[in-house]
């Protein structure tokens, strides 16, 4: 990940899980519950990476899914940032969730796992901050196991006219807000949505080699997820 995005990241740390409600009108919780129900779905037991982790809210989803579920499930929390893996270590720790879920240092670009280490690879609204989707996405194949899938939720503009009249006018307000709080994290956050293109990345995926991917529209239109398969041969 780049210095800029790191150190973006470090100052907002602290604001990160009021932004995310913020951004989404209080409605983030709905959709990483929805990304969690699509992640564990079929298998009993599951090893999952969740990929920039920021505070560890996915990864919370991920544990309590699998035990509603009655699943086994070891989750690796992993992010780029200090500050949000501090955070995220905190956070597990008050969830009671240390046998469950492991937060560590990695980056998205590089990733430490030996291949085919996950059954399921997942990330909460880490797409737009990647330095390079190829670069993630030939990641993604090779620490996913043959069969395995990823689930992948971020946010970007909604495919509806309607909606996206809406969101540009909605977004202008949260940037003159965000001013207040973090002038340059929220404008590049909101850019970041209004610039992200979700069937392009379905695409980048697609050449990769994944199958059955997927882009799932979430309440409002403003989230998404993409999903796929790893092909077993």
């Amino acid at each position: 990940m780049s210095d800029r995005i790191n150190e973006l990241f470090s100052s907002i740390s602290g604001k990160y899980d009021f932004m995310n409600h913020f951004l989404s009108m209080g409605i983030d919780k709905r959709w990483r519950a929805a990304a969690a129900a699509e992640a564990i779905k079929e298998r009993r037991s599951y090893r999952i990476l969740d990929v920039a982790t920021g505070t560890g809210d996915l990864a919370i989803a991920l544990a309590g899914e699998a035990r509603r579920k009655g699943a086994a499930a070891k989750i690796a929390g992993m992010d780029f940032n200090t500050e949000m893996i501090r955070l995220a270590k905190q956070k597990i720790s008050r969830f009671g969730l240390e046998s469950e879920v492991l937060i560590e240092k990695g980056d998205a670009m590089k990733m430490k796992y030996k291949p085919c280490s996950f059954d399921v690879v997942v990330s909460g609204f880490a797409l737009r901050n990647f330095d390079s989707l190829k670069v993630f996405s030939k990641e993604l194949m090779r620490v996913l196991r043959p069969g395995g899938r990823f689930v992948l939720l971020d946010m970007a503009m909604p495919d509806s006219g309607i909606s996206r009249s809406f969101f540009k006018a909605d977004f202008k307000v949260i940037k003159l807000i965000g001013s207040v709080v973090q002038k340059g994290a929220y404008s590049w956050l909101v850019s970041s949505v209004s610039e992200f293109d979700k069937k392009k990345f379905a695409g980048i995926l697609e050449k990769e080699g994944f199958t059955g991917v997927g882009i799932t529209n979430l309440t409002t239109g403003l989230a998404f997820f993409v999903s796929g398969t790893k092909p077993k041969s």
